[in-house]
């Protein structure tokens, strides 16, 4: 019965690997699309929002993983790294790190929203066994 249950948290596991490390390249992969478009750099600061919700729901998913908002910095490095070798109007490579860099900040914000959010529940929960 053991062996059955651990192959199950494996599969979970390597599940939210997954899962992670796709979101994290199709939205680098969306933030590259939007700056093929034309979009305008500062608008591209936007991605954080999605990358900052990713990050959130995969570590609830995985229940207080670090490693997991790890993956979706590793799925969205290769075309992060891509993108900050662009230039912007000025001939500077500023906008296309700042726009790479708000990713990296919206993935650690999710991480410290869960972690937050994660936090008061344990808190919650205590102040109810109390009574």
């Amino acid at each position: 019965m053991k062996e059955e249950s651990n192959h199950r948290s494996n599969w979970k596991a390597m599940l939210i690997i997954l899962v992670a490390l796709i979101g994290g390249f199709l939205l680098s992969f969306l933030g590259y699309g939007l700056l093929w478009s034309g979009i305008a750099w500062h608008f591209q600061l936007i991605m954080l929002l999605p990358f900052l919700l990713l990050s959130y729901a995969v570590f609830l998913w995985s229940k207080g993983s670090t490693a997991s908002c790890a993956f979706i910095l590793i799925g969205a490095a290769p075309l992060g790294i891509l993108i900050s070798q662009f230039r912007d109007t000025n001939g500077s490579h500023l906008m296309p790190i700042l726009v790479v860099f708000s990713w990296v900040i919206g993935i650690l914000s999710g991480y410290y929203w869960g972690k937050l959010s994660r936090a008061a529940e344990t808190k919650s929960a205590k102040d109810i066994a109390s009574f």
